[in-house]
């Protein structure tokens, strides 16, 4: 699966999975369930993105294990940075849900990324694996 495919994958799973946690920490599908489902549905797919994206070329690059390492760093520390940020900022940020939907989608977002992630780093290894020949 390719990594266009995977992040398109990852949309179509993030946005109904944002709106749901939106509405649930809003307590109904309002106004505000939007935008907090918009921001924390943005910020947990864009990190995605960017972890698939290192995950994909590390493995094109035969670095499986850095590969990962480094998607973990982008998987972590975006949601984190902007957890960091909007609590910083506080205001409508933090009373209107968006930190708790960034949370929510973020665990939704780890559990197929990481199928993905998988699956991005099993196909490369599984096309330079070749019998060994014997002189």
């Amino acid at each position: 699966m390719g990594l266009v495919v995977s992040c398109a994958l990852m949309a179509l799973v993030l946005v109904p999975a944002a709106v749901l946690v939106a509405s649930v920490s809003n307590g109904g599908l309002t106004s505000h369930a939007l935008v907090a489902a918009a921001i924390g549905g943005s910020v947990c797919w864009v990190a995605s993105c960017l972890a698939l994206s290192a995950t994909f070329f590390g493995s094109r690059l035969h670095l499986p294990v850095q590969a990962v390492l480094l998607g973990m760093l982008f998987r972590l520390g975006l949601p984190l940075m902007a957890i960091a940020l909007l609590t910083k900022l506080g205001g409508q940020f933090a009373e209107r849900g968006v930190l708790t939907t960034i949370l929510g989608v973020y665990l939704i977002a780890l559990i197929i990324e990481t199928v993905l992630a998988l699956r991005m780093t099993a196909a490369p290894m599984a096309a330079s694996a070749s019998p060994m020949k014997t002189a």
